[in-house]
């Protein structure tokens, strides 16, 4: 089986202009491919019998090192390995997304899909780019003629906050409504139908929405839970509620190791304090773009784009 190696290529190419060109000129964005056949295996070798390394769902994005006929190798999550290249598509869309992370310095374009890759540029909140592959935790952009990548979870499809009801908002209840008296809607982990299943709730079972994810919602259940629920399967009601407290943990996807709670839900607030990244606090209030919360009996506000639950 025959390889061909276009990271190998392009790193020689670069050396050998390095001197004529600044180092930002120079990114190599990785071929990338999306997984396409549902649980994917990550193989040591390119054999149906090599020992298996990981399952990647439909949706991964993954780096493609060297391209073969039946098998590519690839890289994914930090592990190298072969994935079947049947179950790998390598086609582009051209659709427009829009930068939703509320921090000064934007979300950054990195040369693979790890947060470990090399920032290429930066595109501040609000800023639009060309989405050319959409991966669940990862997508390929084209920003002002660079190519990269960017977390999936920053961007913003379109559609935010608006139903067949009319506009969404945080506390808006919603109603499970199956076609069937029968039938159950899954609270999933990620707004995925790969994602892990949560709970499940029958028609009539009450929920509030917490955030619009495309054509999912990020809902509460009544007992408290928190997950992903597909909009078709629920009915939006005029009733609004408040959100019940929950744990959330900071992250901060530019890479940094704090993140910042403010007075008010606003970047022009004052900023209360730093909060290293993995501290677990309470959310009290949760929108769109920022969660009221508390930390050591401290009460303020942190962009909902840098908490995780």
């Amino acid at each position: 089986m025959k390889y061909t190696s276009r990271k190998k290529l392009l790193g020689l190419t670069a050396a050998a202009v390095m001197t004529l060109a600044p180092l930002s000129s120079l990114a190599d964005t990785a071929a990338s491919a999306l997984v396409t056949g549902g649980s994917l295996n990550l193989r040591e070798t390119a054999s149906l019998s090599a020992k298996v390394l990981g399952q990647y769902p439909t949706g991964t994005l993954v780096e493609i090192v060297e391209k073969g006929d039946e098998w590519h190798k690839v890289s994914v999550n930090g592990k190298d390995g072969y994935m079947m290249s049947k179950y790998l598509s390598t086609a582009t869309t051209s659709q427009t997304a829009t930068v939703r992370t509320n921090t000064g310095i934007g979300l950054n374009v990195r040369e693979e899909p790890s947060l470990h890759g090399t920032i290429i540029t930066s595109v501040k909140n609000g800023g639009t780019v060309t989405v050319l592959q959409k991966g669940a935790t990862w997508c390929r952009v084209s920003v002002d003629g660079k190519e990269g990548f960017m977390a999936t979870q920053y961007l913003s499809f379109g559609g935010s906050g608006s139903s067949g009801s009319g506009t969404v908002v945080s506390g808006k209840v919603a109603v499970v409504n199956n076609p069937k008296a029968t039938q159950v809607l899954n609270l999933r982990q990620s707004p995925s139908l790969n994602a892990k299943v949560l709970a499940y709730y029958r028609n009539g079972a009450k929920v509030t929405i917490l955030q619009d994810s495309g054509s999912w919602y990020k809902v509460q259940t009544e007992d408290g839970k928190l997950g992903y629920m597909m909009k078709q399967y629920l009915r939006v009601t005029d009733e609004t509620t408040q959100v019940k407290p929950f744990t959330a943990t900071t992250m901060n996807v530019n890479g940094g190791k704090i993140v910042n709670m403010r007075a008010g839900a606003s970047l022009k607030a004052s900023i209360l304090r730093t909060v290293p990244v993995g501290t677990k606090v309470t959310v009290k209030e949760h929108t769109t773009d920022w969660c009221k919360v508390e930390v050591d009996g401290q009460e303020g506000y942190i962009s909902t784009w840098f908490l995780k639950w």
